[in-house]
């Protein structure tokens, strides 16, 4: 059963989607900003609805991204440890922040929670700790282990930070494994990673040659062998780094508990390695007989990996949504099983374009946070991450 619950107030538009399997409900939380308005006085009206609902359905966080300008950061930060404290929430939960420029006249765009609800009210998500990336969030379910770790950077021992970026993406991904080590997994556990680049555009092709390189070396690509995680690569920072990401990894403590298969392609596209960008299409979870598929940033490329309605960001936003329901499709669902998503567009006008094609066709509402960031190609003008729940 899923349960779909909407809320405004003042400037804050609170959407939840909870998916009840037999000894957890899984739970997906958008609060966005709608409309002008400061930073901390938006950011204010958002905690205390999202506080509000993380208490009544005891929801336990296995991931919060923060998108917003730098200028904000401080103050939203600032106003959300207070709201959690007072709600005795735990705020040794780490955050991720993204700095994505906002479309709605605030600067701090809103966040997006996944979580879990235990049926039997037990905690299950606990804060962790390692001495490469930081805190993490480790999730004990029926057999298994989920590890959610956030904002890893190419820093070495003892926090010194290369200055090139193919030097930080390399040691990026060295520490990732590093993480996932100090808690009994390892780089293959991996299913999804988010990969944020502040010079995206500059030096896409370098970053994917050195993700392929580590992935070869870990034992992913070979023919064979482990299939590519699901992943995002798209424009992002937190602070002055040049890249960083979160990973998430799972791991089996009985036979087939978590079920993950990934998605190589679709009906619409091909692989993406095929034009050199290692990562499935998407990836399916299941659990207790239902999947949640998270799907890769998407955006409009063919089946040749060419792009497609070049200059069109109207053509270009129906083409990323068809790619996306043609995998849900074949998962047994549609858009309307969309729980979460994030849209990046190259400018407000491609994001315009998206809403006025969405709404002329009339698709069903997606929760999702909207941003202004480069796409992974110069001519590339939308592109969308998903998480859906069949």
């Amino acid at each position: 059963m899923k349960t779909n619950i909407v809320v405004m107030s003042g400037v804050c538009r609170l959407e939840v989607r909870a998916s009840e399997r037999e000894s957890f409900t899984e739970f997906h939380v958008t609060a966005r900003i709608e409309g002008a308005a400061r930073a901390g006085e938006a950011a204010e009206d958002l905690f205390r609805q999202v506080a509000a609902v993380l208490v009544e359905r005891r929801i336990q966080p296995i991931q919060e991204k923060l998108y917003g300008l730098a200028n904000a950061r401080t103050e939203v930060m600032k106003r959300r440890d207070t709201i959690y404290r007072q709600r005795g929430l735990d705020r040794t939960m780490p955050v991720t922040w993204i700095q994505g420029t906002p479309l709605q006249g605030c600067d701090f765009a809103g966040l997006q929670i996944w979580g879990v609800a235990s049926r039997d009210g037990e905690p299950c998500v606990t804060t962790v700790e390692n001495p490469a990336t930081g805190r993490g969030r480790v999730w004990r379910g029926r057999g298994f282990r989920m590890l959610h770790v956030p904002s890893v950077r190419g820093t070495k021992p003892g926090g010194v930070r290369d200055t090139g970026p193919v030097a930080q993406a390399a040691e990026m991904f060295v520490n990732a494994g590093t993480a996932l080590e100090t808690h009994g997994m390892n780089y293959t556990n991996v299913v999804r990673t988010w990969i944020y680049v502040a010079r995206l555009l500059e030096w896409y092709g370098d970053l994917n040659r050195v993700r392929t390189a580590y992935y070869r070396q870990v034992g992913f690509g070979a023919p064979g062998g482990l299939a590519f995680p699901a992943s995002t690569g798209i424009m992002g920072r937190c602070e002055d780094e040049e890249c960083l990401m979160d990973v998430l990894a799972v791991q089996n403590e009985k036979p087939s508990s978590v079920v993950a298969t990934p998605i190589l392609r679709s009906p619409r596209q091909d692989s993406s390695f095929n034009y050199g960008s290692a990562f499935s299409r998407g990836m399916s979870l299941e659990i207790e007989g239902r999947r949640t598929v998270h799907i890769s940033g998407t955006a409009s490329i063919n089946a040749a990996g060419a792009s497609t309605y070049v200059g069109d960001a109207e053509h270009q936003s129906l083409d990323t949504l068809m790619s996306i329901a043609a995998i849900l499709e074949e998962q047994g669902g549609g858009l309307r099983n969309i729980t979460s998503a994030t849209l990046f567009c190259k400018d407000r006008a491609a994001w315009e374009a998206w809403e006025r094609a969405t709404r002329l066709l009339q698709l069903p509402p997606i929760p999702k946070l909207c941003v202004i960031a480069d796409v992974c190609r110069h001519d590339l003008l939308v592109e969308m991450e998903a998480v859906a729940v069949i």
